[in-house]
């Protein structure tokens, strides 16, 4: 039941909005001459629409609003007022949640701790001791090699951008006849959701349900669809079909752990390293009168099981966490564990996944 506050500052800010000519929505471009209040209206009014996580972070965003509306209006600057709204918005504490005044410089964000976690990963460590012999696919988004001739091995730092899925059919035609395959998604920050479910795809012998996902849909910080499922199916010319090993850590974010959620579900690959992070909103932008943007994320995902991860993370099945210690003395323990488990000496055994 909504409070009369609540009640209240909606009414006021709905308000607003209807005077400033707004609708509550994406912007097709600047308007006219707008005021700090107009713009902090549009923004915390649709935020409130639209925003998926409310529930889940316990965040009174009326009370938020309430507090944060006076020093909007009160900023002296364009400077200081985008430094208030960036403040506002990270209260979510969702690292999906940006505001970008002018220009990818400006953008900011609330920092969260999976964001400055040592993971003590680093490319030249592997190629220096344990996949010497690398090479980059044609489009240059894929690092690739073997750790021996049976066990293969694909870094994969990111999956911005588009278009480029049949790099992991070059890596994997060059790699030849590995037995096993050791895809590296470490430090991944994500990039397009679909780029990671049409790589997954290549390591799956037939269409499978690895998630779920439910929109806002309503003025109610409750209102959600059904749960819409989120399948990854064969692609490719030559799906791989042997052992694989997917090492992550606590800076896998967003698609990337959409391509952890994908490959976990198929029988042959086995997670090892580290919970990754627990961004999992699937991101809108919108855009202000003034071409400012704004970001904030518009779904639940859920595993499997229907179990929410934001702000958990996905847990692997070999818990692998490399260390200072690791680092000083030139080992990278969850590439190390791989290769033991593929070669069949493995030195540390499986561990229980929680439920997801």
């Amino acid at each position: 039941m909504k409070t009369p506050a609540r009640r209240t500052l909606r009414a006021v800010l709905f308000g607003a909005l209807v005077l400033a000519g707004a609708c509550g929505d994406t912007f097709v471009g600047p308007t006219g001459a707008v005021t700090h209040a107009q713009l902090f209206d549009e923004v915390w009014h649709s935020v409130d629409l639209h925003y998926s996580f409310f529930e889940l972070k316990q965040v009174d965003w009326n009370s938020v609003g309430g507090h944060f509306r006076p020093l909007a209006l009160a900023a002296r600057s364009e400077s200081e007022f985008a430094g208030v709204l960036s403040q506002m918005l990270r209260e979510l504490k969702d690292v999906h949640v940006s505001i970008t005044p002018v220009g990818t410089a400006s953008t900011t964000r609330y920092v969260s701790s999976s964001d400055t976690t040592r993971t003590y990963f680093t490319l030249d460590l592997v190629t220096r001791r344990y996949v010497v012999d690398t090479r980059l696919t044609t489009g240059g988004h894929l690092r690739y090699g073997t750790a021996n001739p049976d066990v293969g091995y694909v870094r994969i730092p990111s999956f911005a951008g588009g278009g480029w899925a049949s790099e992991i059919d070059e890596a994997l035609d060059r790699m030849g006849d590995v037995k096993t395959i050791i895809v590296d998604v470490r430090d991944n920050s994500g990039g397009q959701y679909k780029l990671a479910a049409s790589v997954a795809g290549r390591f799956t012998d037939r269409t499978r349900t690895f998630g779920y996902v439910r929109y806002r849909n309503g003025p109610g910080h409750g209102d959600f669809t059904g749960y819409n499922a989120e399948t990854v199916e064969p692609s490719g010319p030559r799906p791989f079909t042997g052992r694989v090993y997917v090492l992550t850590n606590r800076r896998d974010f967003s698609s990337a752990e959409d391509f952890v959620l994908a490959m976990r579900v198929i029988p042959t690959v086995t997670v090892v390293g580290d919970t990754t992070g627990g961004a999992s909103g699937g991101p809108i932008v919108r855009e202000l009168p003034n071409g400012w943007t704004y970001q904030v994320s518009e779904w639940i995902e859920y595993t499997a099981t229907k179990a929410i991860f934001e702000g958990v993370g996905l847990a692997p099945d070999v818990v692998v966490r490399s260390t200072k210690a690791d680092s000083d003395r030139g080992i990278d323990a969850a590439l190390q564990a791989a290769i033991d488990m593929a070669t069949g000496t493995p030195a540390v055994a499986p561990t229980s996944r929680p439920p997801s």
